[in-house]
């Protein structure tokens, strides 16, 4: 047990016990196994779906990889209320408050509605505007702006299904949204199939067909977790009975704890759509082997950001319950099972990473460029486990406003200009912007590992 418990902490709060080590890993893997099971099969079926793409064409797998962060700056909003939803709602769980969490969901589905409206006629007015922005050409705009609106026209839902999903995770229901997830992404992928070349007597729609079966998917899981919270009296229920009027102890509580996050978010999009543009310039075969490098990065990010949900959920209800030891715990002993995991995906992927890397093209010049990089690129899965799960406990116990401050250092400055310098100066193309990704995840990580030993988001209030 003394592994899991700094003397700081120990010191700080001398009188309070924490269950045995036993227990505090059985729990742990009991809410965070499920949750890690559930993003990784997302993270998978979204890999799949590129490859569906990337077997129709290189100019298509292109499309889609410029695509991806003018829509990820779409949910920017969403990202963030989650995080809020989290904290919020864990601690109400720990409170044992059922009222008071369900108060901050109904105002929190109100909100998600209306900011997603706002972002459906954003995109649908400028969606041209930002994929040139992002470095489309001429071989790839059409095919980029098509699928940005049909995915896009889906953001309602999606905001609905990524709020409920979050308020389930956050009081421990991981299983629920795991099985919420599979079924929704294997709806995506057997749409994928009907839809990308036609099949069973559909047309071959392309990257077109990619963006539909992505909302079929998408409506599929905000259904079925919706059914969850509509039917019975569980701890998280919605009812149109009770008040959905916007108050102080709701949506003021929701957007304090969430602001932060959101802004996190907007300068992550910014940083990201940034590299985007400065890999998307070198060229279509570049933005092909870097989908392939992103995809295969984001399996390891998303198993890890499953993970390091359960452990946040599991913190911010040792927060509410008063019990700051127990929640520490909690959080070294997820730091020290994510870099373990972190380690055997960056073994996997160096093994079968030519196989991997053909699977997203029949291009054997991307695929070879592809291999090649990730000989380099496997690094960076050791820093991003330790320090995305850092990240989202912190956030858990509501210290969004420091990871804020840390993205906005990080990956809205140093990474874009490291990035800049190791692509065209010194001439290393797409693996120059992986390099800049790696400074930025080390600094991340010392930095939020750093907030995490001092003890302050303990006392951050949620």
């Amino acid at each position: 047990m003394e592994i899991l418990l700094s003397r700081k902490i120990k010191n700080k709060y001398p009188d309070e016990q924490i269950p045995r080590f036993r227990l505090l890993l059985s729990k742990l893997l009991k809410i965070a196994v499920p949750s890690a099971i559930e993003t990784f099969f997302v993270g998978l079926m979204g890999m799949i779906d590129t490859m569906m793409v990337g077997n129709y064409s290189k100019e298509a797998l292109a499309a889609v990889s410029i695509s991806q962060q003018p829509v990820m700056i779409t949910f920017a909003c969403a990202f963030g209320l989650n995080n809020g939803i989290v904290a919020c709602i864990s601690r109400r769980r720990g409170e044992g408050n059922a009222y008071a969490a369900n108060k901050i969901l109904r105002q929190a589905l109100l909100f998600a509605l209306i900011v997603s409206g706002f972002f459906v006629v954003f995109m649908q007015l400028f969606g041209r505007y930002f994929l040139e922005l992002a470095g489309a050409k001429e071989d790839t705009i059409e095919l980029a702006l098509t699928y940005t609106r049909i995915v896009t026209y889906c953001l309602p839902i999606n905001y609905i299904r990524l709020a409920l999903c979050s308020a389930q995770r956050s009081i421990g229901k991981t299983k629920l949204t795991l099985f919420v997830n599979v079924v929704s992404n294997t709806v995506n992928v057997i749409c994928n199939y009907i839809l990308i070349n036609g099949h069973f007597g559909a047309p071959s729609l392309g990257v077109k067909g990619a963006a539909i079966a992505t909302d079929i998917g998408n409506t599929v899981a905000a259904v079925i977790v919706l059914i969850t919270v509509l039917k019975g009296k569980d701890f998280l229920h919605i009812s149109f009975r009770e008040s959905w009027a916007f108050s102080k102890d709701g949506i003021g509580l929701l957007l304090r704890v969430a602001s932060p996050a959101f802004l996190e978010q907007l300068v992550n999009r910014f940083g990201f759509f940034i590299i985007a543009k400065i890999v998307n310039e070198l060229g279509t075969d570049a933005a092909a082997v870097n989908a392939i490098l992103s995809n295969i990065i984001a399996l390891n990010f998303n198993l890890i950001d499953g993970f390091a949900l359960g452990a946040s959920a599991l913190v911010g209800q040792s927060l509410g319950e008063r019990r700051p030891s127990k929640a520490y715990a909690y959080g070294k002993l997820a730091q020290i099972l994510a870099f373990i995991i972190g380690a055997c995906m960056a073994g996997i992927v160096l093994i079968i990473r030519r196989p991997l890397c053909w699977c997203f093209s029949e291009d054997e010049a991307i695929i070879a460029e592809a291999a090649k990089d990730l000989l380099i690129v496997w690094i960076i899965f050791l820093p991003q486990s330790v320090q995305w799960t850092t990240t989202t406990v912190l956030k858990g116990a509501g210290d969004t406003a420091f990871t804020a401050r840390t993205c906005l250092i990080s990956i809205a400055i140093i990474r874009p200009i490291c990035s800049f310098i190791l692509c065209y100066p010194l001439g290393l193309g797409v693996i120059g912007s992986y390099l800049g990704m790696f400074i930025d995840q080390i600094i991340r990580c010392t930095l939020n590992l750093g907030r995490f030993i001092n003890l302050k988001w303990i006392e951050k209030r949620a």
